[in-house]
């Protein structure tokens, strides 16, 4: 077994261990928040860690009504320009807590007046001290290369601080989060294996979802690129209508991020589109009419709202494990990469 695949059935201890440590500092992030009338938030992340910034921006938005922009960071470290952020929450989002072009903007941004929040998986990072508050995955050590159980802690904590920061209440029991996960993965490890074995050899394709699980589809093709050597492109639906759809044609690969949710309708119609294009569409749903037009289906449990998000992360990301180990590939050290990339 990986140490990849090994970190990531540890997934439901390391969600524990975040909403365990981190309850005092969402309501104090809150607190301040509201006291300074604070009405924007402003993201600052890569890789991974962008993408758990997708799924804050999503949830924080639609829960809380709080607009959430995302910092392009080359505006600080390249461009030498210091844009006014006193009015915003910058968040910075880094498992390591040391990139130069993160720390860079956090700078720049606490020299402006924004109030600062770091999540990290090290307390004594530079940016865990640089930031006003910080908030710890609590994911422990992460051997391998590629960041595993520090995702789903990520995802755990934006959720948490999301719903501190909104006037409504919880629309998500966070409790349930790692029972769900782990009675999850017992029961679908084998198939999430034999699928990842029966669709190894598919590349060059395209990722579709919509809405919350953005998130997912961008942290699947980042995995498959990082850890498995295979390009891929991730869209939501309604994006790819605008353009990119004119690439299928018969054969053409897209994986069908489709849980039963807001966007059912939508999920259907694309995949009937697709399928009468000739598309080879390959899905993780548990939506009856997508599996039937799918080639290939992984059948997911049916849950919609706020869980879906965090099963069909660990869903894709044990799809990726499995298709490493089916490939031959050494998951835990990919070629041209280090733990900790430092970029400005």
């Amino acid at each position: 077994m990986s140490i990849m695949l090994n970190e990531f059935l540890s997934a439901p201890d390391v969600v524990r261990n975040v909403i365990a440590a981190n309850k005092a500092v969402y309501r104090a992030i809150a607190k301040e928040f509201k006291e300074r009338g604070i009405t924007n938030i402003t993201t600052v992340a890569r890789g991974t860690s962008d993408n758990a910034a997708t799924y804050f921006k999503y949830i924080v938005e639609a829960i809380g009504e709080i607009m959430v922009s995302k910092f392009t960071p080359s505006i600080t470290t390249v461009y030498g320009a210091k844009v006014n952020l006193s009015k915003n929450m910058v968040l910075a989002i880094s498992q390591s807590g040391m990139s130069t072009d993160t720390l860079m903007v956090v700078q720049s941004a606490k020299e402006t007046g924004a109030m600062t929040v770091a999540v990290t998986n090290n307390p004594e990072s530079p940016l865990a001290r640089m930031c006003d508050y910080h908030i710890d995955l609590a994911a422990g050590v992460e051997h391998s290369v590629g960041a595993t159980k520090s995702f789903l802690a990520a995802l755990t904590a934006m959720y948490m601080l999301s719903n501190a920061l909104s006037p409504v209440t919880a629309k998500m029991n966070v409790a349930e989060l790692a029972p769900l996960l782990e009675d999850f993965i017992e029961g679908y490890k084998d198939s999430i294996k034999a699928f990842a074995e029966e669709t190894k050899d598919v590349n060059n394709y395209i990722i579709l979802t919509r809405g919350l699980c953005q998130c997912v589809a961008s942290e699947l093709s980042l995995k498959m690129m990082e850890s498995c050597y295979k390009f891929t492109r991730p869209f939501s639906t309604s994006d790819f209508m605008h353009g990119p759809i004119s690439i299928v044609e018969e054969g053409t690969p897209v994986f069908m991020i489709a849980p039963d949710s807001e966007f059912t309708e939508e999920f259907i119609s694309m995949t009937t589109r697709l399928n009468l294009l000739g598309a080879n569409i390959i899905s993780f749903t548990d939506i009856k009419d997508v599996e039937l037009m799918s080639a290939k289906t992984l059948r997911m449990p049916t849950g919609r709202g706020m869980h879906a998000p965090f099963i069909y992360s660990i869903a894709v990301e044990l799809y990726v494990a499995y298709m490493a180990e089916a490939l031959g590939i050494n998951a835990d050290s990919p070629r041209n990469r280090s733990k900790v990339t430092i970029t400005k």
